[in-house]
């Protein structure tokens, strides 16, 4: 196995271990799916700056206290953290990159097990999946962050109105789920954050989770170096206020340069090794050709 086909597959090890039902990218031909190519959101979730902006996101949505104590009382991530991730990403994937009645599909399966995640808090405040303020927090969280990715680590990143694109569709995702009134263009979603940062809480919980959520993964040294520096590049690229209330502010001057040396390293190895085989497949579904990022 060569250096190429190690990264190849030490990547997809870990992002695609475990499947949604249904998943596919081939049928039925012509369909280009939700968005298509050409689309912001095709253009942004084909490049590795996807999984830089994916944990990123996930660290910046434990500040919701409610929904990080949902994850935890449903869900088994932290037994099995490539098992949930492998499903987090087929769904995004999917939603992206799937025909119509696919991506369709895919969103009927997440809103079924949406629907057994509900409670209530130990001081009260209630919880549940199905909720539209906690589906928009959730995919809100995941495409501000994606984007924050994809402007510092693109080679070509999109341009504000491009942005402001990305935004609007990535809102269809969440309206899939159920969610309505969601965040559709940057300055919507910094108006969003600015609403909810004053109801946003760390707890130990919180605590706990960004700690397991920076640790190492994967079962062989590779992987757990790797997704090391990829949770450090992800603390890296939250933005100041959550980085201040989650106290992962930078302890040197140096630090943010590393992690962004870190960031570009990481992103053009990735780029030469990963074979991204489903997004050539929903090019070839609906006659398009596929132009890697790493040859823009």
């Amino acid at each position: 196995m060569n250096l190429r086909e190690m990264i190849d597959d030490s990547y997809w090890s870990l992002l695609a271990a475990t499947h949604l039902p249904g998943e596919q990218y081939t049928e039925p031909v012509g369909d280009p799916g939700l968005f298509g190519p050409g689309s912001a959101l095709w253009y942004v979730h084909t490049d590795v700056t996807g999984v830089l902006g994916g944990v990123s996101g996930l660290l910046l949505g434990t500040l919701n206290e409610p929904v990080t104590h949902g994850t935890n009382q449903h869900s088994n991530y932290l037994q099995d953290p490539i098992k949930r991730l492998g499903f987090t990403a087929s769904f995004i994937r999917g939603m992206s990159f799937a025909a119509t009645p696919v991506a369709e599909k895919l969103a009927g399966i997440v809103r079924k097990m949406h629907t057994r995640v509900h409670g209530t808090m130990p001081d009260g405040r209630p919880y549940s999946a199905t909720e539209s303020a906690d589906i928009i927090w959730t995919g809100t969280t995941q495409a501000y962050q994606a984007a924050r990715a994809h402007l510092r680590y693109h080679p070509k990143p999109l341009d504000g109105k491009g942005l402001d694109e990305y935004f609007s569709q990535y809102a269809v995702i969440s309206e899939k789920l159920g969610a309505t009134d969601v965040p559709r263009s940057r300055a919507d979603v910094e108006d969003y954050f600015a609403m909810m940062r004053p109801r946003l809480t760390v707890s130990e919980e919180t605590l706990e989770a960004v700690r397991f959520l920076r640790g190492p993964y994967g079962d062989d040294r590779t992987s757990q170096v790797t997704t090391q520096i990829v949770s450090r590049v992800a603390t890296d690229l939250l933005p100041g206020w959550a980085k201040r209330l989650l106290g992962l502010h930078a302890r040197t001057p140096l630090a943010p340069l590393a992690a962004r040396a870190a960031g570009e390293a990481i992103t053009r190895t990735l780029r030469h090794g990963v074979h991204q085989r489903y997004v050539e497949q929903a090019h070839q579904r609906v006659g398009v050709p596929f132009v890697p990022p790493s040859t823009l």
